[in-house]
């Protein structure tokens, strides 16, 4: 775990932030700030979680009966634009800090969301400031060293808590043919702010793993793209991935998405570890004006279950708790979506989902299920006061044995608002 600094630091930040446009705009001109741009997110969450049988002692509950915590974070992420020329030269700041609302005892530190020292304490307030350069060459090339949120199908952040965790690499992007998106790199370290130091699911990374990954997409019209990557998480495994996404009009107000995804994960670990994993799921979306109906179904192959490290895994059942990534798994998942737009109420959208797997492999003979419901309400407010805040409940209901990780009912209240400060 990172060591925090004061909650200061993100005043710092931003004045760190101002003074560099100020001084980039006198030296290089105004192509640094033209293309600037700088948002402050402030994000509180109210996190539950009920671990319904405490007495089966397993990796997310270590006996606890419930996990409640409560607090407020804040984003700075100021990005510069580049300097005019051939070669366009930026530099970037993400600023992180938490503030402890509450989390008693005996009911923190399983949630990733709040850091721990080393008697079990929840800290009061944390924070991070991580920055980067960046190079434009002929406005189609991007290098960038220092800090990313790296989202593809291969590493990918995760921002489903109070804070993003990030990566800390060199990267360099190309987007000179038209519809082609092309990406490489090499992230180094991994910042997980608040996160404890077990994940969910048992599996836990060195910190400063290094991931290697190459890919891209190509869209060959507007209805029909493809991805393929490539990636090597060092000592641990290789892995590949290949994706296809077309949307069909059916007319009558009537489109068909349908979104196939599938990864190829080969052991490259000197230890005992297995991580031999085929992933392959299948998505079925039928759009109709403000509904949505979704149905999909997922297979997991090979020697093991689909291990990762982050949140990122391009699958359609990977959903708020589980992600029906065991050994042999086969899910369904049959999902609802309404924009509530339809009836005069724009901001406001629901989502329910349903899904459920077996054939896992839990131990040798034994073949297990499980279940989870979602409900996801969210609404951003239109007028008045408060314009523009968002407001979500996330609700979730998993049965699935102990040796799975036991059951769970789960509630998470957010409240956020943004500023564009640039």
């Amino acid at each position: 775990m990172k060591e925090t600094i004061k909650w200061s630091s993100v005043a710092l930040a931003v004045a760190m932030a101002n003074g560099l446009v100020t001084t980039q705009a006198v030296a290089q001109g105004e192509g640094f700030v033209e293309g600037a741009t700088a948002t402050l997110e402030s994000r509180t969450l109210y996190f539950n979680r009920d671990y319904r049988d405490p007495g089966q002692a397993n990796q997310n509950t270590g006996n606890m009966s419930r996990a409640e915590e409560t607090a407020t974070g804040f984003i700075l992420n100021f990005q510069s634009g580049y300097t005019q020329g051939p070669v366009g030269l930026g530099a970037d700041v993400l600023a992180l800090a938490g503030i402890k609302l509450d989390s008693s005892g005996g009911h923190n530190g399983r949630l990733n969301m709040l850091p721990t020292d080393s008697n079990g304490d929840t800290a009061a307030e944390y924070a991070e400031i991580r920055g980067a350069v960046k190079a434009n060459i002929a406005g189609d090339t991007t290098l960038r060293y220092g800090v990313h949120l790296t989202e593809n199908p291969v590493i990918n952040y995760e921002d489903a808590r109070l804070l993003p965790n990030h990566y800390f690499g060199y990267s360099i992007s190309n987007t000179s043919l038209d519809g082609l998106f092309l990406e490489a790199g090499r992230m180094t370290d991994r910042g997980e702010m608040g996160m404890s130091s077990q994940r969910e699911g048992g599996f836990v990374a060195d910190e400063d793993q290094k991931v290697d990954y190459l890919g891209g997409t190509y869209e060959f019209a507007d209805t029909l793209s493809a991805s393929l990557y490539t990636s090597k998480a060092e000592d641990l495994w290789k892995r590949h991935y290949a994706g296809i996404t077309h949307t069909l009009d059916l007319g009558n107000g009537l489109d068909l998405t349908t979104d196939l995804s599938h990864y190829k994960t080969s052991d490259d670990s000197p230890a005992a570890e297995e991580y031999d994993n085929d992933a392959t799921s299948l998505a079925f979306t039928l759009g109709a004006g403000f509904h949505d109906l979704t149905l999909a179904y997922q297979r997991m192959g090979g020697d093991a279950g689909f291990e990762y490290f982050d949140s990122g895994i391009y699958l359609a059942n990977s959903v708020q708790v589980l992600d029906f990534n065991a050994k042999d798994e086969r899910s369904w998942q049959a999902r609802y979506d309404y924009d509530f737009e339809g009836v005069g109420i724009p901001g406001l959208t629901f989502m329910t989902r349903y899904i459920t797997g077996d054939n896992i492999d839990t131990a040798p003979g034994v073949s297990d299920s499980r279940w989870e419901r979602d409900t996801d309400i969210r609404y951003t407010v239109q007028r008045g006061f408060l314009e523009g805040v968002n407001l979500v409940w996330r609700n979730a209901t998993v049965r699935q044995d102990s040796a799975l990780g036991g059951d769970i009912d789960e509630n998470r209240l957010i409240a956020s608002y943004t500023w564009n400060l640039l």
